[in-house]
């Protein structure tokens, strides 16, 4: 059987972080296999801890971004979380998650049987509603070869692969090019993203997006 693992990112927000483990743990029509929670502060991981006992699928680690002395960071914090979750897990399937982000209850029970079924596929996308800055909806209707700047990394489901995330904080800003370069690399590894119909949820997005800013646009 094939396994699951969501990769979140918790920083700020925190006032969504219960929600969201409620979301994942509770409320999901399929719980993940590994929930890696992974946070860049003690303080962002403290409303977890109770959770830890009842769902050792939740896995909760600490790992603080390395800053230069002015305070800047050194590497892009997102990829340097997400990159340490994939060298260690086990699972079949990639999702991601940010506390920007919520996913609709059946969002991975979806996405992870489109798979499934579609041995042949290695990559799936599903819709988004984004809003904030950029109020849309973002619907899955074809097939996608050139992902750049067009996907949210909360949309997109992969299989487990060699491929990791640009470090580089050049790449950081603007719109998060590091994104971009990593669909680049599943493209050459995986290729093509499939587009997820949501299967009983009509004019339903299987993700919603909060874009904070115009800095935040595109991927």
């Amino acid at each position: 059987m094939t396994r699951l693992a969501v990769i979140g990112t918790f920083y700020q927000r925190r006032d969504r972080t219960e929600m969201l483990l409620n979301r994942l743990l509770v409320e999901s029509t399929y719980q993940p296999d590994e929930f890696w929670m992974m946070c860049e502060e003690e303080e962002d991981a403290e409303i977890a801890y109770k959770w830890e006992k009842e769902y050792p699928n939740l896995l909760i680690k600490i790992l603080n971004t390395p800053k230069t002395e002015n305070g800047q960071y050194k590497i892009i914090p997102y990829s340097n979380k997400i990159n340490w979750a994939l060298d260690r897990t086990k699972a079949d399937y990639i999702v991601y998650l940010d506390n920007y982000s919520t996913p609709h209850v059946r969002k991975y029970e979806i996405m992870k049987q489109t798979l499934d079924n579609n041995p042949d596929w290695n990559v799936v996308y599903c819709s988004q509603n984004r809003t904030g800055y950029q109020e849309m909806l973002y619907v899955t209707d074809t097939p996608e070869g050139a992902a750049h700047y067009k996907l949210n990394y909360t949309q997109v489901m992969h299989k487990r692969t060699n491929d990791r995330w640009n470090l580089d904080m050049k790449n950081a800003d603007p719109a998060d090019l590091a994104d971009a370069l990593f669909w680049q690399a599943l493209h050459f590894s995986l290729g093509i993203f499939y587009p997820v119909t949501p299967m009983l949820i009509e004019e339903e997005a299987l993700d919603e997006h909060y874009i904070p800013s115009r800095k935040a646009v595109g991927i």
